[in-house]
């Protein structure tokens, strides 16, 4: 399932999904007319009952959503509305194949369907048919809510046969297996006989049904369902199905609880309640029957126990988030549940909590995503900070959805989606567009962010077509931030050089700008940058200080001077390189910080963490084009100014000189300016290890993300090339052999010694990092600009807690089973009856001695299931001891234990090297006594 619902909330546990949709040809506005009367029976009470069903009608349902039904029964396409025009008879055949065909997309879960038909008149609309309404046009159809009430309490009657024919399933032990898409092809093979395997299909039944009494409006038996199928699916470890379940427990006790909904004033709802009496009276009598489902469960029905607190409905929420949180298939289910779990506790005025599950929703993965799914979920993302009051966060989400609507990928940009967007942003970053609110001495908000939101606004203006307003921004920026340009003279300069382009592109705005001069004047006039203004004077323009920032420009002469002297028309080319190395360390709360208003500085890495905000465009390029395209979008939250990024810029002096100028010693200079801002195109924002099969490798996880606009690939050595797209974030696991750091020479010696032992530490690291990182040897290539290609280094990342993993650990154990040595997941064979040599060796490449140290060899079975069988006395013997005592071991030595063992029945064996508990072991680091895993298969006797 990729699609998520961001509207969900927990009261649609208890409704069932009808979808409404256009058949053939038929107007937009008529169409969405009708839907909009059948959405409006949003909830119908049942005849001769007291219970209600609720509906979720959708004009759009993806189907692979619907495959989720069995998981969740409210994701199930139960009912189909089919709208249509059709005008004569002979259209009538092949418009009821129409239907047919449509039926067949849901056809496995539908419960009832019907099709309105609009402008068919005679003989066939005369017809009588339940699953098909005529109607003369779409003006004149007054029964449409009537037959829509008709229709859902047909799906009740299936929907109540279902529920009863569940509960009182007699199939004995060979209950229904229950399964999610993904599910299906690992169950194969599996032992249908097992007491684990017939839990399972009874607590996932048992589930079922609970989702089904939810449905059909009797809220405590649902209840009681679901806590018992929590029972029976975390009793067998069925982590997907035991997070539905108690999934299902919160929204039954959030409907209890608060039975208006949670989905705000707009998703109101009548309460539907049903009573203990009146739920034992729908039931028929019995006790509880071979499948472990109750048919009758009136006497448990009412405990005040079966119903949540309000505090145990987060508890639980949060219990099934973990448990979805397991599996990569089920992030739409995680991504919903913590949206729901939000809204509850948005009710319960509980910001905090609530700001802890959004911060896990945002980092949920949920695969390639389209620019306006991208769109939606942050706006989303957006509302739900604003519900519970986080009015900083909400702005930062919807300007995120605000350059979203205008990435290089979208082929036609909604600037003027992305204006509003901007606008609504506003409040969040305590700015308002009067200047009267903007008092002398005081400010509120991140004057940094504000300026960039104003430039933002800027260019949406210019961009959507509308350059008067631009410029009224732009003058608005100058007159309320004059304070803090002043204090940036790269940004005053582009102010001044987008106004001047802004005139020159617009002739008609020249007098708009003599009107604003007695306004702009007092600005300008501390700086002397302008005395007047009229139709033919501009703005003047001023460019930047150059500097330079080591030789990242180099070159090569002889292929050109090989061409000199040029004769008339003639010319040469220099190609100059450019290259520079930054820092590819990112941060893995980047959010938290921005929600907190921290600004971390870290002293030892060369980038600087400087004000939160976005690159949308460079006003500096405005200078340089009359119509300047986006020089960058920032598509993820991540925020660019974060990266280690360098402005970069060089004067190139050229001088030369011919003919007669050059006999009288004459010669001309010219002066180019580059200017080259450089960031990493990937940089890894989170960094960890894993341990491997083998004690002598390691497996490090690197998340990269990638910051470019294009589809980027990652190389590492001995490791599958991993593929990014533009502001992808993805993990890569690569296998790495542990280093013997100690062995590492050190070059200057006499400096390390004079240097503090910080110091010392860091150029330690940074030898280290530099070694992992020469073996990693990790490349990006861009796949469509081929000739852009680089290394992706991760000196930067790797802290001392990394390092320590990645060393080899200065004792080094080998263990030897009949021959053959133990290590990266290999078993060793042997015969039940023979003798089966054992031999550990320790190797102390440490710079002290070590020991004494004693063993212990235990065997063990392991069943898979977290089971370990220790006790087989009868079925291993050693010959001799299983104790070993291992003498002091100087540096560079080793020692060998030698033994023997003796297997009795055929199975698969795994040996536990245990250390006795002596100071000796106790004063150095466990690390250094991880031995690898020893798996032994004793097979049959060789016959003779």
């Amino acid at each position: 399932m990729s699609v998520p619902d961001y509207m969900q909330c927990a009261e649609d546990h208890q409704t069932v999904v009808v979808v409404v949709q256009p058949m053939g040809i038929v107007p937009e506005d008529q169409f969405f007319r009708i839907y909009k009367r059948i959405a409006s029976v949003s909830q119908v009470s049942i005849r001769d009952s007291q219970r209600v069903l609720f509906i979720r009608f959708r004009h759009h349902y993806p189907p692979e959503n619907n495959e989720w039904g069995d998981f969740q029964t409210h994701r199930k396409v139960v009912g189909l509305i089919s709208v249509t025009s059709c005008t004569t008879a002979k259209e009538w055949p092949q418009t009821s194949d129409r239907f047919h065909g449509q039926k067949e997309v849901f056809g496995s879960t539908l419960y009832d369907s019907r099709l309105l038909v609009f402008g068919l008149q005679g003989e066939v609309a005369e017809q009588q048919r339940t699953d098909v309404a005529f109607y003369p046009s779409y003006d004149d159809c007054p029964d449409v809510e009537k037959r829509v009430e008709d229709f859902v309490e047909s799906i009740f009657i299936v929907l109540e046969s279902k529920r009863l024919d569940r509960a009182t399933d007699k199939s004995g032990d060979k209950i229904q297996m229950l399964c999610v898409p993904f599910e299906k092809k690992d169950f194969v093979g599996l032992d249908t006989d097992s007491r684990h395997y017939k839990k399972r299909c009874q607590g996932r039944m048992r589930k079922h049904v609970g989702d089904l009494c939810l449905q059909a409006g009797m809220l405590q038996d649902a209840l009681v369902h679901y806590h018992m199928a929590v029972e029976l699916l975390r009793s067998v470890n069925d982590f997907l199905w035991l997070g539905a379940a108690l999934e299902g427990l919160c929204s039954a006790s959030v409907i209890f609880h608060y039975p208006g909904g949670t989905a705000g004033k707009s998703g109101a709802r009548k309460p539907s309640v049903s009573s203990a009496a009146d739920a034992g009276k729908r039931h028929r009598p019995g006790a509880l029957t071979s499948s472990g489902i109750s048919a009758d469960t009136s006497a448990e029905i009412g405990r005040a126990k079966n119903c949540l607190s309000q505090e145990d409905i987060i508890e639980k929420y949060k219990e099934a988030i973990s448990y979805y949180g397991k599996y990569k298939s089920a992030g739409v289910i995680e991504l919903e549940a913590c949206i729901k779990a939000v809204r509850v506790l948005a009710i319960q005025k509980r910001a905090m909590e609530a700001s802890e599950f959004l911060q896990n929703a945002v980092y949920i993965n949920l695969g390639q995503l389209s620019e306006e799914e991208k769109i939606q979920r942050y706006s989303v993302l957006s509302e739900l900070y604003e519900l519970i009051g986080f009015q900083r966060k909400s702005a930062f989400f919807k300007r995120v959805a605000a350059m979203q609507c205008v990435a290089p990928t979208i082929p036609e940009p909604g600037w003027k989606a992305c204006y509003k967007l901007l606008l609504e942003t506003l409040p969040g970053y305590s700015l308002s567009l009067d200047p009267k609110d903007f008092s002398k001495g005081t400010h509120r908000g991140w004057a940094a962010v504000q300026l960039r939101l104003l430039h933002e606004l800027v260019y949406a203006s210019r961009r959507m077509g509308n350059p008067g307003l631009s410029v009224r921004h732009l003058s608005f920026l100058l007159q309320t931030m004059l304070d803090f340009l002043s204090d940036q003279g790269k940004i005053w300069g582009e102010c001044t050089n987008a106004l001047k382009l802004y005139t020159f592109s617009f002739q008609d705005l020249l007098l708009t700008f003599r009107a604003l001069l007695p306004f702009l004047q007092p600005f300008f006039a501390p700086l002397g940058f302008l005395k007047g203004i009229c139709c033919n004077e501009i703005f003047p323009f001023f460019c930047l200080t150059e500097k330079l920032f080591g030789e990242f420009l180099t070159w090569d002469l002889q292929d050109a001077l090989s061409h000199l002297p040029l004769k008339s028309g003639q010319s040469v080319s220099i190609p100059v390189n450019i290259s520079a190395k930054l820092d590819f360390s990112g941060q893995e709360s980047l959010l938290n910080d921005l929600n907190d208003g921290k600004h971390p500085h870290d002293t030892q890495k060369q980038h600087h963490w400087g004000p939160f905000w976005f690159v949308p465009f460079d006003l500096h390029s405005i200078s340089e084009s009359a119509s300047p395209e986006p020089s960058r979008y920032n598509q993820d939250w991540l925020d660019c100014s974060l990266i280690d990024r360098k402005t970069l810029e060089a004067v190139l002096t050229f001088k030369y000189s011919g003919g007669a100028g050059q006999v009288e010693g004459y010669y001309r200079e010219l002066s180019l300016g580059v200017r080259v801002d450089v960031e990493p195109s990937v940089f890894f924002t989170r960094v960890s290890t894993l341990p491997a099969t083998s004690t002598r490798q390691c497996h490090l996880l690197l998340d990269v993300f990638n910051s470019t606009e294009h589809e980027l690939t990652l190389s590492a050595k001995n490791n599958q090339d991993l593929v990014l797209h533009a502001s992808e974030c993805q993990r890569m696991a690569i296998q790495v052999d542990k280093l013997d750091f100690d062995s590492m020479p050190v070059t200057d010696h006499d400096a390390l010694r004079q240097a503090t032992v910080r110091q010392q530490e860091e150029k330690r690291q940074q030898v280290q990092g530099g070694l992992i990182n020469s073996t990693l040897d990790i490349h990006w290539t861009i796949i469509s600009f081929t000739e852009r290609h680089g290394e992706a280094s991760v000196e930067g990342v790797l802290n001392q807690l990394i390092l320590e993993h990645l060393q080899l650990a200065p004792l080094q154990w080998d263990v030897v089973v009949n021959g053959k040595p133990c290590d990266c997941d290999v078993i060793a064979d042997c015969r039940v009856g023979d003798a089966v040599p054992l031999e550990v060796k320790l190797t102390n490449r440490s710079k002290s001695a070590v020991g004494p140290f004693s063993l212990t060899i235990v065997p063990f079975q392991d069943y898979q299931n977290g089971v370990q069988n220790y006790d087989l006395q009868d079925a291993v013997t050693f010959i001799g001891s299983n104790t070993f005592y291992i003498g002091t071991v100087n540096p560079t030595e080793n020692s060998v234990c030698v033994g023997a063992l003796l297997f009795l029945y055929t199975g698969d064996f795994y040996l536990n090297i245990k250390f006795q508990d002596d100071s000796t072991a106790r004063d150095l680091p466990p690390a250094w006594f991880c031995l690898p895993s020893v798996h032994i298969k004793a097979q049959e006797p060789v016959e003779l």
